[in-house]
């Protein structure tokens, strides 16, 4: 019996909802479905995908929940290397004015450094200096004389340069606070949007086993698989192969997608002996072969594969390289 496993990631599930609400949309009125129609399958994929604005703006448009998770992440990268960056400035200014002071207090820690809010016995800027700053700002307010401007371009060592620095900081952490706790209700929300569209999907899964048989072909149509088909993939069909140029030994193989597959097993193999002389495994549904024997009768074959097993081998491709 096949999986109808409903995805519990993004992509997949987005998949699925495309083609559940197709499948409403073309067999819904026949099948008789009532509770998970067109209507509101499109609105739970809709609210995780969004929409393009419609004629007029009628509806308008409408972002999406991963839209808006994608916004918030970059929102919050934004905020945290605006923080960092805060931080990193307010810590050059507070060195200079340790450099500044220096002459004065000491080069040293000593009880001096205090007023300067060096209270730790240590002259090492901290890595958020917002409070260090602040203390400096009123050490330089209480003793203006000892200011330096102009150190270097944009680089001063005074009352005002060190409250633009703590400004700064706590302006950055608010704003990377605040994108932090967007992206959180925004990752949460995409969270309830994923679960909703999987309780959809999984009603509409339960309607559809009241109302088609477990070998209706219309099970295909809503994006899942027939209850009554294997667990193994399909056989691959309509193979084809194309040499490469004279002499290369070359074949580039292609095949359709088969229902169900994972990966795909390609092998080459003498067309009288039967022979094994190469073999692909290769996710997608075509393959690449180089250095076949040149005037040789050979086929390829291929079986699909999934976690369930390996189907059985399509239809052979017999070919001759020259």
């Amino acid at each position: 019996m096949a999986s109808q496993r409903i995805p519990e990631s993004y992509d997949p599930l987005i998949a699925l909802l495309e083609d559940a609400a197709d499948g409403a949309r073309d067999h819904g009125p026949a099948v008789g479905l009532k509770q998970n129609t067109e209507t509101e399958i499109r609105a739970d994929l809709e609210a995780l995908a969004g929409r393009l604005a419609g004629p007029g703006n009628v509806p308008p448009a409408l972002p999406g929940l991963k839209a808006e998770w994608n916004l918030a992440k970059s929102g919050k990268v934004s905020g945290g290397g605006g923080f960092r960056a805060a931080k990193n400035a307010g810590r050059t200014v507070a060195s200079a004015c340790v450099n500044v002071l220096k002459p004065r207090l000491g080069n040293q820690w000593n009880n001096a450094w205090q007023a300067a809010g060096f209270t730790n016995h240590s002259l090492e800027i901290p890595e958020n200096p917002l409070t260090l700053l602040q203390q400096l700002r009123a050490y330089f307010t209480a003793n203006p004389t000892h200011e330096k401007p102009d150190l270097a371009p944009g680089l001063h060592a005074t009352a005002d340069a060190c409250h633009a620095a703590a400004l700064a900081i706590s302006s950055a952490s608010s704003s990377s606070n605040n994108s932090n706790s967007g992206a959180g209700g925004a990752k949460k929300a995409l969270e309830d949007g994923i679960a909703a569209g999987r309780k959809r999907l999984t009603g509409l899964r339960t309607e559809l086993s009241q109302l088609l048989g477990s070998d209706d072909e219309r099970w295909y149509a809503f994006g899942f698989e027939r209850p009554g088909d294997p667990e193994t993939p399909e056989i691959p069909d309509n193979l084809t192969g194309t040499a490469g140029a004279a002499g290369s030994g070359n074949l580039f193989g292609d095949w359709d997608d088969s229902r169900r597959s994972e990966s795909y097993r390609a092998i080459v193999s003498d067309a009288t002996s039967g022979a094994k002389i190469a073999e692909k495994l290769t996710n997608e549904s075509e393959a690449h072969f180089a250095g076949l024997p040149l005037g040789q009768a050979l086929k390829l074959t291929i079986t699909a594969i999934n976690s369930a097993g390996e189907s059985r081998p399509g239809e052979p491709l017999a070919f001759t390289l020259n």
